[in-house]
Order: C-alpha cells, then sequence, then structure tokens
C-alpha cells in the first residue's frame, strides 16, 4: 500500500510538473492588416533582436550594415544581433522558441522554415504586406531617390520567390535574395582539357543541355587521367546532401516524391531512370563513390564544376580559383520535356512570440526595398535581387566587382525554377524524415555496389518515407 501511495504521488507530482511547464506558445491569431501600423512613430524607444547564421561573414556584414541604415530612421531604436548554427538550425531555434528566448527576426530558409510554421514559430506575413500596400508611402520602403515610396507587392517583386516561402496563401520568410542553383566552372581546368569557352561557340553557356554537360565531363575526365590527377573528380555535384539538386532532377526525369492525394510515388520508372543516370556518374568517375573519401573539390580548385547557389564573391576570391571562376545555368536534363533548376529561398521570418512585430517588419520592409537591397549588394550580397528594378547585375550593386562574369546565370530560366516544396502535400512534420530518405536514396545510387539492385534501394526509400508520415 505504501508502495502505490509513492507511485500515486510521483504520478500527480510529474503530471503537475508537466501541467506547469507546459510553455508551449498559442496559436498565433490572425491579424487584420488594417490593425497594423506600418508607419511607426520615428522617435519610438525599443530595442529588438535579430538571428542570423554564425558560420557566415558576409551574412551578418549585409545585416549589420542594414542596422546601422536603420539607425538613421528610428535613432532611439537598438538592434541586437545573436546566432543560430545552420547544422542544427532547427532544433536550436524550436528550443529558443520553447524557452521563450528567440529574437524578434529570425535567418531562415526552404525548406527549413516547413518545420517551423508547423510549430507556429513564425507570423504570417501576408496581412504585413498588404498593410504595407495600403499605404500611399511606407517610410521604410527607400526607392532609388533616397526617399519614402509606394510598395506595390506584384510589381516590386519576384513575387515566385515570395511563393517559395509560403503554404498556402501565407507567408512566412522576406527573401533576401533570389537563391538558384548554378554551375560554377573552372575555367582554367576546362580550358586545359580542351573545351571550347569561345563565347560564340561554346556549349558551355546558359541554356546548355545535360548532355552538353557529359560531353565536357568526359573531356575534363581524360584531361585528368592524362595529367596525375585520377584521384580527382570532375564536378562537385552536392547530390546526396543537397535536395535543391537531387529533387529537380528526379521531376526533370519525370519522376515524383509524393503524388497530388499526399501518397508515396517514389516507386517509378522515372525514378529508376535518374538514380541509373548517378550510377553512371560513379562508374564513369565524374563524380566519387559516396563511400570513398576525397580531399579535392571545386573550392581548393581540384574540380572543375560545382552545383551551388552561393554568391559568386564565395568562389572569386578564393586563392586557388582567383581569376578562374566563371558560371553557368544549370544543365537542363531535357529526356522527359520537363527540365528544372532548383531554387529556394534565405530570408527573415518574424517570431510569433515577439512584441515587437510592426517594428520588425519595418525593418524587413527596409530590408526589401531598393536602398536595403543596394546596400546589402555592397556588402557581401552578390546574388540576384529580389526586386524587378535591380534585375540588371551590369547596373545593379549585386553585380559590383563581378560584371565580366556571367551572373545572368543566375536569373536564367525563370520557367524551370522549383523549390523543395513537396513536403506541402502532407503533414509538414515529416518533412525531416522524407528529406533524409531522399538524401539516402541518392547516397545509395552514389555506392557502386549498392547501385547494382536499384529494386532494393527504392524500396527502402519507399519504406523510409512511409515510416517519416506515420502519425504518432
Amino acid at each position: 500500500m505504501k508502495k502505490f501511495l509513492t507511485v500515486l504521488l510521483a504520478g500527480l507530482l510529474s503530471l503537475a510538473v508537466l501541467s506547469g511547464c507546459d510553455r508551449t506558445p498559442s496559436k498565433p491569431k490572425p491579424v487584420d492588416p488594417d490593425d497594423i501600423t506600418v508607419n511607426l512613430d520615428p522617435n519610438m524607444e525599443a530595442t529588438i533582436e535579430i538571428m542570423v547564421p554564425g558560420g557566415n561573414v558576409n551574412e551578418r556584414t549585409m545585416i549589420q550594415c542594414l542596422i546601422d541604415d536603420f539607425a538613421d530612421l528610428f535613432p532611439n531604436v537598438t538592434i541586437e544581433m545573436s546566432y543560430v548554427s545552420v547544422d542544427n538550425y532547427v532544433s536550436a531555434v524550436g528550443q529558443q522558441q520553447l524557452a521563450g528566448t528567440l529574437p524578434d527576426i529570425v535567418w531562415s530558409n526552404s525548406p527549413d522554415f516547413y518545420d517551423l510554421v508547423e510549430s507556429e514559430t513564425f507570423v504570417d506575413l501576408t496581412p504585413y504586406i498588404k498593410a504595407n500596400e495600403m499605404q500611399d508611402k511606407v517610410n521604410t520602403y527607400i526607392g532609388a531617390n533616397g526617399e519614402a515610396g509606394k510598395y506595390s507587392f506584384e510589381n516590386d517583386f519576384y513575387t515566385e520567390f515570395y511563393g517559395m516561402s509560403s503554404v498556402g496563401e501565407s507567408c512566412y520568410v522576406i527573401p533576401r535574395s533570389c537563391d538558384s542553383v548554378v554551375t560554377f566552372i573552372n575555367t582554367d581546368i576546362l580550358s586545359k582539357a580542351g573545351v571550347d569557352l569561345d563565347p560564340a561557340t561554346t556549349k558551355v553557356k546558359n541554356g546548355w543541355t545535360w548532355d552538353d554537360f557529359m560531353e565536357v565531363c568526359a573531356k575534363v575526365r581524360t584531361y585528368m587521367d592524362n595529367n596525375g590527377m585520377r584521384n580527382d573528380y570532375v564536378f562537385d555535384a552536392n547530390l546526396t546532401s543537397w535536395l535543391s539538386v537531387c529533387y529537380p532532377m528526379l521531376l526533370s526525369y519525370g519522376a515524383e516524391v509524393l503524388n497530388e492525394k499526399g501518397e508515396v510515388a517514389i516507386d517509378s520508372a522515372a525514378t529508376r531512370e535518374c538514380l541509373d543516370m548517378v550510377a553512371d556518374l560513379v562508374s564513369k568517375r565524374y563524380i566519387n563513390d559516396s563511400t570513398v573519401a576525397t580531399s579535392g573539390s571545386f573550392d581548393n580548385g581540384k574540380s572543375a564544376m560545382l552545383f551551388q547557389s552561393a554568391s559568386v564573391s564565395l568562389y572569386a576570391n578564393r586563392v586557388a580559383l582567383k581569376g578562374k571562376v566563371d558560371l553557368v545555368s544549370f544543365p537542363l536534363i531535357t529526356e522527359n520535356d520537363t527540365p528544372k533548376i532548383g531554387a529556394g529561398v534565405a530570408g527573415y521570418a518574424i517570431n510569433a512570440a515577439s512584441k515587437n512585430k510592426e517594428l520588425a517588419w519595418a525593418f524587413l520592409t527596409y530590408l526589401s526595398s531598393y536602398a536595403g537591397q543596394q546596400k546589402m549588394a555592397l556588402n557581401g550580397l552578390n546574388l540576384a535581387s529580389i526586386r524587378k528594378d535591380l534585375s540588371d547585375y551590369k547596373n545593379a550593386n549585386w553585380g559590383k566587382d563581378y560584371e565580366t562574369l556571367n551572373l545572368s546565370a543566375y536569373t536564367y530560366g525563370s520557367e524551370y525554377k522549383v523549390s523543395s516544396d513537396f513536403f506541402t502535400r502532407t503533414k509538414l512534420s515529416a518533412k525531416a524524415g522524407l528529406q533524409q530518405a531522399i538524401k539516402q536514396m541518392f547516397n545509395n545510387a552514389c555506392n557502386a555496389e549498392k547501385a547494382k539492385d536499384m529494386d532494393a534501394i527504392i524500396s527502402a526509400t519507399v519504406r523510409d518515407m512511409k515510416d517519416a508520415m506515420i502519425e504518432y
């Protein structure tokens, strides 16, 4: 009896503790645009905090320049900066949300923002966009003339990228640039391999096809083998670690991850065709087997090409690549007449628990303004602007110092751009498991031994995807 009472009391205490410690944020209430104050008192006093990726010097520099400018608009407002690791981003943000310490403005990206929509961490920014549009002018929306201007969502922005940070009709992240996968090239290696780079005749240009790409790979492989570089590989594919490359490849072959009903659809002839292509890249030693470590990479000047969406400044200024870098569009896979190019969003969201949402929105409005975009571009954002009036890189600041490079690769082929949005066809909490399943499938296809049995690879993927979608 004494033991029973002890257990009973312990159970009741546990329930009381759990009840008392439940800090799960309440569901954010819908906001009416009419209730949002866009033009705040410039003399207001407040402190807000913005979270940026800790390992990205460019990002910190870009945001600091905006903070400095914002102080001219709101001299009594203090903006503090904190940092988050990209490697454990979702868990780190989630922990701070539960602890009540999450900053007012939070860096995010696709597809990670989906997790934080599911947990209702971020504010639906659509009413704030509408509130901006209702004003004759928005005081933090600074134009080319240095004056506050009229905000027009459809006219001012490449809205398809806002769509990539939306779920349904609700937008959760304001993009700070247009992020699109391109092919970075080492012009020195390609030239030595005998690849024609004459602008008038080259196949290495925006709109090139996968067949063109494979032809270049063959020449580079031969050059490497004949010049003591047998252990180096032709290109860094990012196939096994990044959905922005492997998912568009699947779509290009006509494959689906989930169908429109949210059912697993990965087991198809189109998927097998895509994975066979990947296995062929390994067998020809264009990319490394996933079981083989390699010290050579595009970054250190050992590989000829790289699939990436990063700012050109990240590579053009490396010692091993100085004067040897250019870029072209991602090669179009045309076998199924549905070529796709990976695209996505990096930008900023507003914490649903913030007590200064309107001030946070004023900052994001400045970030997306002509003045804000131009200022960030001068401080490391060498990616295509989200604004239509800054599309020409030869005149806009985002192309400054790199005008001789083919920066139009970033903006080429808007009709082909696609984000990894299949998560929205099922419960968003399944995202992490689904994402890992697709990455592992490509990892296995890059393993020469496992690639001998594609049926086994796909069966394992189907199992892992279904496990991810189980309601616990």
